[in-house]
Formats: C-alpha cells, structure tokens, sequence
C-alpha cells in the first residue's frame, strides 16, 4: 500500500498538468484569431476593421483594371501581303475551323483553309482577334502634292489652261489654227488629230493663253477626259450644220464632272446648211443654256476657215479667265501633269503643263515610276527655254524610263529621295498587280476544286448506276452530263491574243481600249503585250510564241522586222487611223467565229409501219416504212425523227430503198423505206424531217 500512494498522486498531478496545457492552447488560439499580423490595421477584440476591408477591396479593384487595360490594348501583328487561310490561323494562334466560322459570320462565302487572303482583309479579320496590323512600307516615302493656300488672291496670275473639244470633224484643229497662225490639221492623218497638243498662245488683247487640242474621236476617250480634269475653260465645237453628235455630249459629260466652266464655239457657219438657231436647240436638250435662252453659257458663231466671229471668241475668253481669276506659286516646290509622252531620236521625251512653281534645266521631277533630271526645255516651237511657269506647257527630256500620259509629276528635292519615291511606288504596282495575280490563283484553286467536286460526284452518280444494274454505267453517266452540259462548253470565249505598239504613250492607251471594246462572248482580243516604239525583234518572238498578231499603230515596221515577221508566221496589222486600223482587227476576230448554221427543211415524211429487212445468214436491219408527204428525200439528207414535239434522232440516213432497190431520192407522194445510221427505236406515226445545213459567215 505504501508504494501505491506516491504513484496516485503523480498521476493526478499529471492530469492536472495536462488540463492547465489544454486550457493555455485553447486561449492562445482563441488569441490568435482575433490577432492578425499584416500591414492593415487590426482590432485585437473584433478582429479587421471595415476600413481595412474597403482599402483592400479598392486595391484589388485597381489590379483588375490594370490588368484589363493591358488585355484590351491590341497586339502589333506583321501581315505579309497575302497569306493563306491555314497560315492565318496558325499566325493568330486559333484553330483553323474557328476562323472559318468567324470568316462566315463576317460574310465571307465557300472558304476553304487553302483560300488566299490579301493584307486588307487578313487585317480586317485580325483586329476582331485584337491584333493590330503593321503596314509593311511607310507612307511617307512618297512624294505628294503640296496643300493648297486658303487665301490665294497674294499669288500672281498665271497663264489660264484652255481646252478645245468636241465630235470628230466638227472643225476643232482648223479653230485652233487659226488662234496660233499655224497648220496642225494637215500633217494629221486622216484628218483627225491622233494625239494631245499643248499650245502657248499670245492673243491679240494681249493676253497668254495655253490651250489644249483633244482628238475629237470616239477611241480617244480616256485622253479627252486627262484634257477636261486639267483644263480651266472648256470651248465645246459643235458644227452649225451637224448639230450635238456622241462626242459632243462625251464632251459636255467631261467637262460637267470636272466641274470646268464652258464656253460655245457653233462653227462652220459659213457652210451651206448651217442653223445656228438649231444648235442652241440640241445644246438646250442636253442642258446647256446659252446667253440667249436664259442661261449663263456664251455661244459665239464662228468659222475657222474664213476667220469669222474669231475675235469675238478671242474676248470671250480672256474675259472668262479674267473673271475666274486663275493664280498658282511660281516659288513653290513643281507640279503638273504628264499630257504626252514619247520616245524620239534623242531620248524619252514627254509633253508637260506646270499647275504650280517653275520647272528648271536641271530639276528632278518624278512622274509615275520613273523620273527625270530635266536635260533641255522645248516650247511648242521646238526652241530650247530655260524654266517653264505656272499654266505653260514644255517638251523636257532626261527621263530614266517612260512616263505615262496623265501621270502627274512631283519634284523631288535629289536622287535619293526621288528613288524613294518610285520604290514605294513600284513596290505598290507590284502588289497590285500581285493581287490580280492572285485573284487568278485563287480562280484556279476554285476550279480545281469545283472540278473535284465534279469528278467525286461523277463516280458517286456510276456507283448508283451499278447498283441499279444499268450497263455500261460510265457511258450512261457521260451522256447525262452531256445533255446538261453540253451548252456550257459552246460559250466558252475563244480569246485572240495581240500585241500593240504605237507611237506614242496616249495613242496606245486609246488604241487598248478601243480594241477592247470589240469582240462577242465567244471571241475577243487579248492585249499580250503593248509598248511604245517600233515593232523589234523581240516583239516578233513573243507574238510567234503566244501566237498573237502584231497590231501597229502609227509606226514603221523595218524590213528586216517585216522579214523576221514572215519566217515565224506572224501576221502584221498596221494603220495610222485608229478606226481602220479596228477594223483590220474585227476582221481577224470574224475568222475565228463558228459560221451560223441554219436548216433548210427540204422533205417530210411519215412512218406508217416498221420491218425487219434480212441482209444475208442470221444478219438483219430495221427498216421504216415511210410516205414522202411534203419536199424530196435524198439518201444524203440529214434527218430528225419527231415523237410528238420530242426529237428522239438526229442523225443520218443509211439506206433509201423503193421496195427492194436501193435509190437515191424520192419525191413527193410516194412510198419507200428508211435506214438509220446507228438507230432503230422508231415507231409507227413518228415524223420525220429532212433538212440541209446552211452555213453563213457571221460579223462583228
């Protein structure tokens, strides 16, 4: 018993111990939770203060938005200048059937993932995915045109741009001969003015006028339009004996979109057969409103042959320009526009009119893609000048390479920044005509597509034909898609490539689009290539390679050319007047056309009984019994057989026959049996026509 004693007592000792540690953790928790050590505030009886909870709310509110600015701020993306659809989605980081429904969704049709998109569109999508396309050049490479000045009336007067147009042989050159003394008219071929002139002219009031002559013919129309855009007065020709023709209201078109003020020229009054009076009628119907039927338009009578009315049309004019009150900075940097353009014995020359500054001898101007350091200056005399000013036109020389006519010419500070320039915009032809490439091979993958469309529902349509036991499915399957097809193939457009030359610039714009204009939907010219100058050799090589004639405006063929030409088998069209010169080439499109066929019904029969004809051993031919009831039947006719208003054959004949006697024709009201080529599902009443094909030549 007594060494039991001492072991109680330690035991609740023990377990008092125990409960006095219980009791000290749980108050040490309870401690702890109303305790909180961090940078905030706290409350050692309530725990954190609502201010505490608000700062941290608002702190977090502000990462958020942090956060959210820099999702929504888009991501700078390079786009080449045409990616594929597969290419695209990999470069946004998307699955490629989830850009395909968004491109549907954005209305884009039948896209595939081998689909070619440009940079336009490609960036057009890539922002809806945030992303922010980079321009692969900047813009600020090229030249650009000066702004205008607000207040012009500081600047001095320039020169006003006068120009004649009108309907072709209505008198326009003969008027501006008679206004600068000279002879324009007859060095012209054919009487019509082939090219743009551009003329300084001093008038008697004392006054320097330029003018412009705009061929009056209906193939120069893109040349007359350059005339009207950088024109300020328009004097519209229209004969006193012919009256408004279809260039005359191509004329008044122009100069009512430009917007340029007009003045009447009625000429040809001196001819038999004028009526002034009728003129002011048709010019009235096509809403110009001369002085004497209540409008603000002039209309001076005159005649360029005898002078008449010239002086009165001499005041008129300065006094417009007078009243319009044309000025332009002879200081500033140079612009105008490129009227003509053409390759002589020293050089590539062009034809210019400044709008603004003075162009120099020595001078960089850029025109286009190309550019000049102005070597020499010509007037409309051919004498050398040394600067040219606001509203006055020059021939210049020192051209890199060709301009256009109606580019518009930029001076450039130096070479280098004039390369610059023609970089950026070479690089920015090239990706358009990059486009239009690309147009072509995204055309030819749809094809490509549509034709395995074809070919995989083709040998779906012969699996359903051998499932239904048809013989000889693939053939059962062809001649249905020829009689739904068939059609299509006969409307393809054969195309006739050509190769055009001309003297100058304009007339081989004019010329291509002239030549554009004729042709069908089954034949048409193709311009391979055009260019300004002589035919060369390589011309010859290229045509005889793509086998396309050479078509030669207003420029001489050498004979060796000539004789190159014949050893390849090139054909030559040349002319000087663009009208002829189209007709040489609706000639060579009529050869190519398939003839019209026509069929001449030259006899009409009736089946009245089908038997079979025994041709020796185990062999027989149907026969049709027929009776010649209208025309003649001849074993050459070409035959259709009619089952009501169906043609169940077309075809020929293989044997005429009177009883058992093989003949060659029968006529009218009389009886024998037919045979034909390849066929023998005839009935009793089927009729039949006999016809000849009548083949005529077709034009243009």
């Amino acid at each position: 018993m007594p060494p039991e004693e001492p072991q109680r007592k330690s035991r609740s000792s023990r377990f008092a111990q125990d409960e006095e540690e219980v009791d000290d953790g749980r108050r040490k928790r309870k401690d702890k939770r109303s305790f909180k050590t961090n940078d905030e505030s706290f409350d050692l009886e309530g725990g954190i203060k609502a201010e505490a909870k608000a700062e941290r709310k608002a702190r977090k509110r502000q990462e958020h938005e942090a956060r959210k600015g820099e999702v929504d701020k888009p991501t700078l993306l390079y786009l080449p200048e045409y990616i594929s659809v597969s290419n695209f989605a990999n470069l946004l980081k998307v699955r490629a059937d989830a850009l395909l429904k968004k491109m549907e969704e954005f209305g884009y049709e039948d896209v595939r993932h081998d689909d070619i998109l440009n940079a336009e569109n490609a960036g057009l999508i890539a922002a809806e995915y945030n992303f922010e396309p980079i321009p692969p050049l900047p813009e600020d490479m090229d030249l650009y045109p000066t702004p205008e000045p607000e207040d012009r009336s500081a600047l001095p007067l320039r020169p006003p741009v006068v120009t004649i147009m009108g309907h072709v042989d209505h008198g326009k050159t003969t008027l501006l001969d008679f206004l600068r003394k000279s002879s324009v008219a007859a060095s012209e071929f054919g009487g019509i003015t082939q090219h743009i002139g551009a003329f300084n002219v001093p008038l008697s009031a004392g006054k320097t006028i330029t003018f412009l002559d705009t061929p009056g013919h209906a193939a120069f129309l893109n040349m007359r339009q350059r005339g009207a855009n950088v024109t300020d007065i328009v004097i519209l020709v229209v004969a006193a004996d012919d009256g408004v023709k279809a260039q005359t209201e191509e004329a008044i078109k122009h100069a009512q979109s430009a917007g340029v003020p007009m003045i009447v020229a009625i000429n040809k009054i001196d001819k038999e057969g004028a009526d002034i009076q009728r003129v002011k009628q048709d010019l009235a119907r096509h809403d110009i409103y001369v002085e004497d039927f209540g409008g603000e338009i002039q209309a001076i009578p005159v005649s360029g042959k005898t002078g008449q009315g010239m002086q009165d049309l001499e005041e008129a004019t300065s006094l417009l320009s007078e009243i319009l009150d044309h000025r332009a900075d002879p200081t500033g940097p140079v612009e105008g526009h490129i009227i003509e353009a053409s390759t002589k014995e020293r050089g590539r020359v062009a034809t210019l009119l400044v709008r603004r500054g003075t162009l120099k001898v020595g001078d960089i101007i850029v025109a286009g893609t190309t550019f000049a350091r102005v070597r020499t200056m010509r007037n409309e005399a051919s004498v050398e000048v040394e600067s040219v000013g606001p509203g006055m036109p020059a021939e210049i020389d020192g051209w890199r390479g060709q301009p256009e006519a109606g580019d518009e010419f930029l001076e450039a500070p130096n070479e280098q920044r004039a390369n610059e320039a023609i970089e950026y915009r070479t690089v920015t032809e090239e990706r358009v005509k990059m486009a239009k490439d690309m147009e072509v091979i995204a055309e030819a993958r749809r094809q490509e597509h549509e034709r395995r469309e074809k070919e995989a529902k083709r040998q779906e349509e012969i699996a359903k034909a051998i499932k239904a036991g048809i013989e000889n499915p693939e053939k059962h399957v062809a001649e249905m898609e020829k009689t739904t097809e068939g059609s299509e193939e006969k409307q393809k457009r054969e195309e006739v490539p050509l190769v055009l030359k001309a003297d100058v610039s304009g007339s081989e714009e004019a010329c291509h689009d002239y030549i554009m204009t004729v042709g069908n939907n089954e034949v048409s010219p193709k311009i391979a290539r055009s260019g300004v100058g002589p035919v060369t050799e390589f011309d010859i090589e290229f045509a005889s390679a793509a086998k396309a004639y050479v078509v030669a405006f207003n420029v001489e063929i050498p004979q060796h050319i000539r004789r190159l030409a014949g050893y390849h088998g090139v054909r030559l069209l040349e002319n000087n007047v663009i009208y002829r010169l189209v007709d040489d080439i609706k000639k060579v499109l009529q050869e190519r056309l398939p003839p019209l066929v026509t069929h001449k019904v030259t006899g009409e029969l009736k089946i009245l009984q089908a038997f079979d004809i025994n041709i020796g051993g185990r062999r027989s031919i149907r026969i049709a019994g027929c009776r010649v009831e209208n025309g003649m039947v001849r074993r050459t006719s070409k035959v259709k057989v009619l089952r009501g208003a169906d043609v169940v054959y077309q075809g020929t004949l293989s044997s005429l026959k009177n009883v058992k006697r093989d003949v060659s024709e029968m006529p009218k009201y009389t009886e024998c049996g037919l045979g034909f080529d390849g066929w023998a599902a005839f009935q009793e009443g089927d009729a039949i026509q006999c016809y000849e094909e009548v083949f005529q030549k077709r034009y243009l």
